[in-house]
């Protein structure tokens, strides 16, 4: 009999080939990168209390942007890119309109094929339109407010050249930064040319 882990392999494989290979995303383990200018991540987490009788996963989203991962002073990238290291990140149920946290569960009789039409059929409804939606620095800098990250949508909106914007969210970020973070949000807020609003 299949184990659950097995199952969730065999349905990672199918969704590659069957749904995500055909829209140009390329795959690394369980996650999947599409080599646009603003890389398109999508990556399956496996929940920590998996059983042999029992296993869930959800589905991370991720954009990765060189010009706003630089301005943001943020690590720079090693090895191959993670969802985890991407600038704009979100998981699945946040897009869902009662932006509930979305688990699949996986049983020794869960079918991979089937796992992976709805798995795909979420990342239809809901993902691409994300990827889709934020492909400007307007619009990044309205999700990272939306996301309560002001600091994030001051370099954003910066980028994009509206400047009285970002001279608003970083004076967010002020007020509501941890007095340590201070430092290093005025030296990034000077040297990307944002004052304070």
């Amino acid at each position: 009999m299949a184990t659950p882990q097995n199952i969730i392999k065999a349905m990672v494989a199918s969704l590659h080939q069957r749904h995500l290979k055909p829209l140009g995303f390329r795959k690394s383990g369980t996650t999947w990168i599409r080599p646009v200018e603003w890389k398109h991540v999508i990556n399956v987490q496996l929940s920590k209390w998996n059983s042999s009788e029992e296993a869930q996963f959800t589905v991370n989203l991720g954009i990765s942007i060189e010009q706003l991962h630089a301005a943001a002073e943020s690590l720079p990238l090693k090895g191959a890119l993670k969802e985890y290291d991407c600038d704009v990140r979100a998981r699945i149920g946040q897009l869902l309109p009662t932006k509930q946290d979305k688990w699949w569960t996986v049983r020794s009789d869960s079918v991979p094929e089937v796992l992976a039409d709805d798995v795909f059929t979420n990342i239809a409804q809901l993902a691409l339109p994300w990827f889709e939606r934020l492909s400007s620095f307007d619009a990044v800098a309205s999700e990272f407010l939306t996301q309560k990250i002001p600091f994030k949508a001051a370099i954003a909106y910066r980028l994009a050249g509206d400047s009285v914007s970002a001279a608003a969210a970083m004076s967010q970020a002020f007020n509501k930064a941890n007095p340590q973070a201070l430092p290093m949000l005025r030296r990034i807020a000077i040297a990307q040319g944002i004052e304070e609003g």
